[in-house]
């Protein structure tokens, strides 16, 4: 009874470890004035890091597992790091003209994505070529289209953002109105490119935290949670690609579902999920 506890308390403190690092180092961000942009980038990397070797150190004796873990669980896990350095910015993006004082913030940002999106691509290339790829030839090719385009369509989508501030100094030199930039810049289509990503992206999530919990390697926790969260996120990119921005008062809320982190946070959860759930079977990841 008392290990259950343990494990439950442990398993809890993970599922909120992100929100936890990114509030402690909220302070340090390159948004705050005094804050210094260097000191930021060595934190978010040192803190979130150090304590997910920590945790891996001494999984056997939190979650009592001496199973040997697979590398793709780690590089899930690991998303901690990116996770912590974009909610530890604790600002939305900069898309004022002051952006361009500091364009290395709004870098970072997309930087801390990127790194992120190849973490999501070594950890699911891992999964699949596990048992978790034996299926059916028609839904094996399914599945690989499922992800080319979810990966495709962030590499697209930071790959614009991380250009913004490059873009909006252009605009500036044309001598355009900066007032129309944001509408020319971020357009319809780059929403609904937005928006097809998204849809491609959660259901990705929704197969692999199904796959994962019919193999009997996470529990129902994960399950419940990432198929919760992946709905509202198709929810959210239908409600975008109907209404656009900004979103109805009473909708408000969804728009957090549309934001780029929130799919790597349900797979940091599928890799937490992965840590503190092994059984024995037919499937070896």
């Amino acid at each position: 009874m008392k290990r259950k506890i343990v494990v439950t308390i442990a398993t809890f403190l993970l599922i909120i470890l992100p929100f936890l690092l990114a509030m402690s180092i909220g302070k340090y961000s390159p948004y705050a004035l005094s804050s210094n942009f260097q000191k930021y980038v060595v934190i978010s990397a040192i803190l979130p890091i150090a304590i997910a070797f920590m945790v891996l150190a001494l999984r056997k004796y939190l979650f009592g597992s001496s199973e040997k873990i697979s590398l793709a669980a780690v590089f899930l896990f690991f998303l901690l790091y990116p996770l912590v350095g974009i909610f530890g910015l604790a600002s939305a993006p900069d898309i004022s003209l002051k952006m361009l004082e500091h364009p290395e913030r709004e870098h970072l940002r997309y930087s801390f994505l990127f790194i992120a999106l190849l973490f999501f691509s070594i950890a699911v290339s891992m999964l699949f070529r596990s048992g978790l790829g034996k299926v059916n030839k028609m839904a094996r090719w399914i599945i690989v289209l499922i992800f080319i385009i979810s990966v495709g369509e962030f590499i697209w989508e930071f790959n614009h953002h991380y250009l913004f501030p490059e873009a909006l100094q252009a605009w500036i030199k044309q001598g355009k109105n900066i007032v129309d930039f944001d509408k020319s810049y971020d357009n319809n289509s780059v929403l609904n490119i937005g928006v097809i990503g998204r849809y491609f992206q959660f259901v990705l999530v929704i197969w692999l935290t199904v796959a994962l919990y019919r193999w009997k390697q996470i529990k129902i926790w994960c399950l419940i949670v990432n198929m919760l969260l992946s709905l509202l996120g198709i929810i959210s990119a239908t409600t975008v690609y109907i209404t656009k921005f900004p979103f109805p008062k009473e909708l408000e809320f969804l728009m957090l579902f549309f934001i780029p982190g929130i799919p790597f946070f349900l797979l940091y959860w599928l890799g937490v999920a992965l840590l503190t759930k092994f059984k024995a079977n037919n499937i070896k990841i």
